[in-house]
Formats: C-alpha cells, structure tokens, sequence
C-alpha cells in the first residue's frame, strides 16, 4: 500500500472525519470569540490568532507535504 493511499484511508476514517469536524468547530469557536473580544486584550487577540492558524495548518496538511521515508 503506497503513502498516498494510506493517508486517503486514514482521512476518509470515522474517527478522522470526526476529528477533523471538532477541529472546525475549535476555529469556528475561537473565530466568534476573537471577533467579541477584539481589541481589548492585544496578548489574548494573539493567542487567538495563532491557536486559530495553528488549527488551520492542520486542517491544510497534505500527503504531498510528507517525504516518503519520513514515516519510517
């Protein structure tokens, strides 16, 4: 089995699915709650801002970004 059918199983499981659908609801959350609260704390606003693109490199993670060998 090659790399690039074993990432599409595992992306296609239940469990991943529901992972990532959790993952979009953290976004989502942080997204509103950075909205309401924008400007008053500029620390916190960062700590938003990074917690919301952190999220979002994993939701952007591909197969092609992994070497083969890498998984080894």
């Amino acid at each position: 089995m090659s790399l690039k059918s074993e990432f599409l199983d595992w992306k296609t499981n239940m469990i991943t699915v529901a992972y990532f659908e959790a993952i979009h609801e953290r976004i989502k959350d942080a997204t509103a709650g950075l909205i309401e609260s924008a400007g008053l704390d500029n620390a916190q606003d960062n700590f938003w801002r990074g917690f919301i693109h952190a999220y979002g490199e994993m939701l952007d993670f591909r197969v092609e970004d992994v070497k083969e060998g890498e998984t080894e």
